[in-house]
């Protein structure tokens, strides 16, 4: 995972110590030049990308929500999919905007409209892969009606609207688990505990040390991702000698 460090991280004193240490070419630079930098290479890289989409007959959209963990808004992230020249599959992200927490569909369909046009690709696109969210049906349906007063969809557009599969799986498998939802709750939570603290978790690596144990490291779900909570499971399941006699060691 990228750190998320503002651009004033250049002027601090142990990062220019460790850039001259490396490099004793290496000039102070500010955050305002930082930041005008990074911008001024995006701009470049963004009309690179837009001269090379010029070529590309038809593109698929794929599109998520994302929101932050210490935030309350949302962000919805555009994806591009094509092929290129020598036939390989290409994909390029495309926006990264904030949207409104209400998910309303003309919203999003406005939004994903504008980057269509930004891109100059308004008229080239395929298929839109969503979420099966209700939020997504109006959605698509405001933006076809736009794509559709300039451009023509293949096979009408019974190919426009794409259900993400792993969305649906996920629904499927999510109303599984909640059959079991007080055993993975406390699955959940006996992770956290013994990841809470150091003391903690050394002492339960002592454990398994001494157990015949090849695993060596507990997993922390997404409670939103049904293969992270199965990846938690089936770990746990490998501790649950260490988890024993973790619990017995505890109560002494």
């Amino acid at each position: 995972m990228v750190p998320k460090y503002p651009f004033s991280v250049v002027e601090d004193d142990i990062w220019m110590w460790g850039f001259q240490y490396a490099n004793p070419d290496f000039h102070k630079v500010t955050h305002k030049t930082a930041r005008n930098d990074c911008l001024a290479i995006f701009d470049m890289e963004k009309k690179i990308l837009k001269k090379f989409l010029e070529s590309v007959s038809k593109i698929s959209l794929t599109i998520d929500m994302w929101k932050s963990s210490h935030q309350v808004v949302e962000y919805m992230v555009i994806m591009g999919h094509f092929i290129n020249a020598g036939w390989n599959l290409q994909k390029r992200v495309l926006s990264f905007v904030k949207v409104s927490p209400l998910r309303c569909g003309i919203d999003v369909a406005d939004a994903i409209y504008k980057c269509l046009k930004t891109w100059g690709i308004e008229n080239k696109v395929f298929s839109v892969s969503v979420d099966n969210a209700s939020y997504n049906d109006s959605c698509l349906r405001y933006l076809k009606d736009n794509l559709s007063i300039s451009s023509k969809f293949i096979f009408g557009d019974s190919l426009f609207h794409v259900r993400c599969c792993a969305h649906i799986l996920n629904l499927l498998v999510q109303d599984g688990l909640s059959k079991i939802k007080d055993t993975i709750f406390n699955i959940r939570e006996s992770v956290k505990y013994v990841n809470h603290n150091d003391a903690r978790l050394k002492a339960f690596c002592d454990v398994v040390e001494q157990k015949p144990l090849k695993e060596r490291k507990l997993i922390i779900d997404c409670p939103t991702r049904w293969n992270s909570t199965f990846n938690m499971l089936s770990t746990a399941l490998k501790f649950q000698i260490a988890f024993a006699a973790f619990n017995m060691l505890s109560t002494y």
